[in-house]
C-alpha cells in the first residue's frame, strides 16, 4: 500500500523522502577532504523540518566508506563513554584495542596503555583509541540529535576541541531547533563552536514534492498539485499529506486529521516554545494568513523597532517567511488555522 512509503514517527526514515542533495554534498564532500573546511556541522531548522533525516542520510552514505565509523550518542548521557563504547564493539577496529599495549580500565574491564599501569580517565582512554585508530587512516563521525545547552553537551564540545587540537580524526554532526542552538553556541566557554558552519533547513523544493506525489500516486495534475500546496514545502506534513491521501485517496477527507497530526505532533510543540509577546504578532497574522508589516504594528499597537525584533525571531524560528519587508507570511502549511481554532 502507498501509505505505508510515509512515516509520521519522528526519529524514523521515512521509506520516501526528498532529499536535500545540496547540504547533504556539501557535508560530506567537506568531511572527506584531506583538510576539510570544518570538522563540525550542526543542521538547524524548526521542529518537523526533517534535521534527522539528513543526518541521519548522511551518516548512511559516511558508512559505505570502510574507512568511516559513524556512532550516533545520547545527548542525556555520557558521550565521551557512549563513543568509547562503540569504538571498543565495532568489529572494524575492535582488535585495535584488545592487544597487550593498548589497554585500558573501563567499565570493569581492566587493560594498560603501551605496558604501563592502567588508566581510567575516560578522555585519555578516548584519546587513546582515537590515535590507534588514526595510525589505519580511520575516521569518527559522532552524530547528536536535538542538542540543548546543557551540562553534558557543553563539557563533550570541550573534550572534542581537545581532540581537533591534536589533530585526531574526529567529527560532529549535530542537528537542533534554532533557539536551542543559539543558545549553545552563544555559550562563552564555546566560541569556536559559534564558527562551525550552520545549516538553516526551510521548505522542501515544491516540484521536488510534486514529483514524488505523481509518481506514487498517478494522479492526475490537479489532484498532485493540490497535495503539493497543502505541504508548503513542510516535510514533516509531506509525510503526512502523502500518508493520508493513500489512505482515503480523497483529498477533502484529508484536512481533519492532517489538522490532528500537525496540532499533536509539532505545532503544540512549537507554539508553547515561542514567547508571548511574539506569539500576539502570530495571532494578528492568522486570520489573512499574510499581512502587511504595517498593519500588523497597528493590530499591535507597538513601535516599528519593537516589531522589528519579533519579526526577526519568527523568521529565524523558521515559523514566518519575511522574503519581502513589506508582509509576513507563515511558512508553516495550515498554521493560521491552528492559531485561529487552538489558542484562546
Amino acid at each position: 500500500m502507498d501509505n505505508y512509503r510515509f512515516s509520521i514517527t519522528f526519529g524514523q526514515e521515512p521509506a520516501n523522502v526528498i532529499n536535500r542533495e545540496d547540504h547533504s554534498t556539501r557535508i560530506i564532500s567537506d568531511f572527506c577532504l584531506d583538510f576539510p573546511l570544518s570538522h563540525t556541522y550542526i543542521i538547524a531548522g524548526v521542529r518537523g523540518s526533517g534535521k534527522t533525516v539528513l543526518m541521519t542520510k548522511i551518516a548512511k552514505d559516511l558508512k559505505k566508506d570502510k574507512n568511516w565509523i559513524c556512532i550516533d550518542v545520547n545527548p542525556d548521557r555520557d558521550i565521551l563513554e557512549q563513543v568509547a563504547s562503540s569504538l571498543y564493539v565495532n568489529s572494524s577496529v575492535k582488535h585495535l584495542f584488545i592487544k597487550k599495549t593498548f589497554s585500558f580500565s573501563f567499565h570493569g574491564i581492566g587493560f594498560s596503555i603501551e605496558g604501563k599501569q592502567p588508566v581510567n580517565d575516560i578522555k585519555i582512554v578516548l584519546e587513546s583509541m582515537l590515535k590507534a585508530i588514526s595510525k589505519h587512516n580511520k575516521k569518527v563521525l559522532i552524530t547528536i540529535d536535538e542538542v540543548t545547552n546543557q551540562n553534558r553537551i557543553r563539557s563533550f564540545i570541550h573534550d572534542y576541541q581537545s581532540f581537533l587540537r591534536d589533530n585526531l580524526p574526529v567529527y560532529l554532526l549535530m542537528t537542533g531547533l534554532v533557539e536551542n542552538v543559539d543558545s549553545l553556541q552563544n555559550n562563552k566557554s564555546l566560541t569556536f563552536l559559534y564558527r562551525s558552519p550552520k545549516i538553516f533547513l526551510g521548505p522542501l523544493d515544491l516540484n521536488l514534492i510534486k514529483k514524488s506525489y505523481k509518481e506514487i500516486f498517478n494522479a492526475n495534475e490537479t489532484i498532485v498539485t493540490e497535495l503539493t500546496n497543502l505541504t508548503n514545502g513542510y516535510a514533516f506534513a509531506y509525510q503526512v499529506v502523502g500518508y493520508l491521501y493513500a489512505k482515503h485517496k480523497n483529498i477533502k477527507m484529508i484536512y481533519p486529521e492532517l489538522d490532528q497530526y500537525l496540532r499533536i505532533y509539532v505545532y503544540d510543540k512549537i507554539y508553547e516554545s515561542i514567547p508571548e509577546s511574539e506569539r500576539r504578532v502570530l495571532q494578528a497574522i492568522a486570520p489573512e494568513e499574510k499581512l502587511d508589516c504595517h498593519s500588523i504594528i497597528r493590530k499591535l499597537d507597538c513601535s516599528p523597532k519593537e516589531f522589528s525584533v519579533y519579526r526577526d525571531r519568527l523568521i529565524r524560528r523558521g515559523v514566518v517567511d519575511g522574503k519581502t519587508r513589506a508582509h509576513l507570511t507563515f511558512t508553516l502549511p495550515r498554521f493560521s488555522h491552528y492559531i485561529d481554532n487552538t489558542i484562546e
